[in-house]
């Protein structure tokens, strides 16, 4: 009985022995799998780590994908100016970093590779983009009216009297396109630099009309009532005018007889005659008369004239218009895309060329060299701006390692000089984007200016040719 007992013990002690041992096998197998995996998540870790370019320029600036802990962090808050003060850390990414910090260190003790890490966890999410629209940049000084003083269209001359009335339509036929952009886009165009020009000489006033509403039926009458002089008569101002032109948009109706008649009323009280300019793309639609209304206008001022130009009309309108200018004892000019109406204004509408010498928009002055420059360094500054804040996450992650002694005081050290190195070589980039954006307005300004020299000498060989005295 004895010996049976110990036989069966000694079996089942065998028995437990093999089931140990197979699953010290298995854990030993799974161990080893587990380490492989890691190693390999960890390889993985620092091959994409290695793609990360540290140079601090404006291609590899460009080429930094955003901070995985960055995806919340907005264009808006990223730009706005910081001064002087050191901006605080995000609650959340405060609380993020330091489980990320500590698996960084656990996967490398290299400080380069240290570096790349916490470029890839804190970098600005919106580098391209401000590269992106700084290399967009492109001076917007307003171009020169200088029409060909040879030209000659053998009709009559037409001569601003010393107040001129613009009335400028604002129909919703006007939010059609022409040459692949809104009519009223380069309606608006042609009369701040018509306006620019005829202002040396003459006071100027702008009446918009068909600018509120719609073109529904219910919003006819509000509509047809829209008829705003939005610039009074006066002395011409830049910048109070182009303000004028553009505080509205196309809305509805077209009330040109209503406008001719508010343009009637403004002269009443003139003594000199008045020229009135019109830039239509459609007939009446309010119901008025405005054929009449040019009869009347003249009627109260035989040197009142009504001068029109037909921006992309119809032969229906375009006779109706026509009708308008001829009662008006003025011309009409048909312009079909946007060069013909600036080509129009430029040669029809300016008053005798051989006395607009000094009248015209010359090259940029000092202060809108100025003005330029400001709007050239924008995007450029916020790069400088979004920069300054990263520095400012990469120095606030540098002092939370060392805090938690993940790094030594001769590592903490060195990786807060890099990361002061790198705000100051993103200051370099800021200033050569500056740079180059200030380039591109100083060369178009020169450009400007060596037009505008080339048609004065023109104008002064016709002169002399003439026998005017200069």
């Amino acid at each position: 009985m004895k010996r049976h007992i110990f036989l069966l013990l000694l079996l089942i002690s065998l028995v437990l022995s093999a089931c140990n041992s197979e699953k010290e096998n298995v854990t030993t197998n799974l161990t080893a799998k587990e380490a492989v995996e890691k190693q390999e998540k960890q390889d993985s870790v620092l091959e994409e780590l290695e793609k990360i370019n540290l140079e601090v320029s404006e291609e590899e600036l460009g080429n930094i994908p955003p901070g995985k802990l960055m995806d919340d962090f907005s264009y808006e808050e990223d730009v706005v100016e910081i001064g002087n003060t050191i901006p605080q850390l995000d609650h959340d990414l405060e609380n993020q970093l330091p489980a990320q910090l500590e698996l960084l260190i656990n996967e490398t003790d290299d400080l380069d590779t240290i570096k790349k890490g916490l470029v890839a966890m804190l970098a600005s999410p919106h580098y391209k983009e401000i590269i992106q629209n700084s290399n967009a940049y492109q001076p917007q000084f307003e171009e020169p009216y200088l029409p060909d003083p040879t030209r000659s269209e053998g009709g009559k001359e037409i001569t601003a009297a010393n107040k001129a009335i613009i009335l400028l339509d604002a129909s919703s036929s006007m939010l059609l396109q022409a040459d692949g952009k809104l009519k009223m886009d380069i309606a608006k165009d042609a009369v701040k630099s018509f306006a620019q020009t005829i202002g040396q000489s003459n006071e100027v006033s702008l009446v918009v009309y068909g600018h509120k509403g719609s073109e529904s039926d219910k919003d006819k009458f509000e509509s047809c009532s829209a008829i705003e002089e939005i610039y009074p008569m006066g002395n011409y101002s830049k910048q109070n005018f182009h303000a004028a032109v553009d505080s509205f948009e196309s809305k509805g109706w077209t009330p040109l007889a209503g406008a001719i008649q508010k343009a009637a009323d403004m002269s009443s009280s003139y003594l000199e005659g008045t020229t009135i300019y019109i830039v239509s793309d459609g007939a009446e639609t309010c119901d008025g008369d405005p054929i009449q209304a040019s009869k009347d206008l003249v009627a109260k001022n035989s040197n009142n004239t009504v001068n029109i130009i037909g921006f992309d009309v119809d032969g229906k309108t375009e006779n109706q218009l026509k009708a308008v200018a001829e009662a008006g004892n003025g011309e009409y000019f048909k312009a079909d895309s946007s060069e013909e109406l600036k080509n129009t204004i430029q040669y029809e509408w300016l008053p005798s060329t051989l006395d607009l010498a000094w009248a015209f928009t010359m090259a940029p002055d000092a202060w809108e060299m100025l003005d330029e420059y400001k709007i050239g360094e924008h995007y450029p500054k916020q790069l400088w701006t979004i920069g300054r804040r990263e520095s400012h996450r990469l120095r606030d992650a540098i002092t939370i390692m060392g805090e938690k002694n993940l790094i030594t005081d001769d590592q903490q050290s060195e990786l807060r000089d890099w990361a002061m190195e790198r705000s100051e070589a993103m200051r370099e980039v800021y200033t050569a984007m500056a740079k180059k954006n200030r380039e591109k307005a100083e060369a178009k300004s020169k450009e400007i200016r060596q037009r505008v020299d080339e048609w004065v000498e023109k104008m002064k060989a016709l002169k002399q040719e003439r026998g005017d005295i200069w």
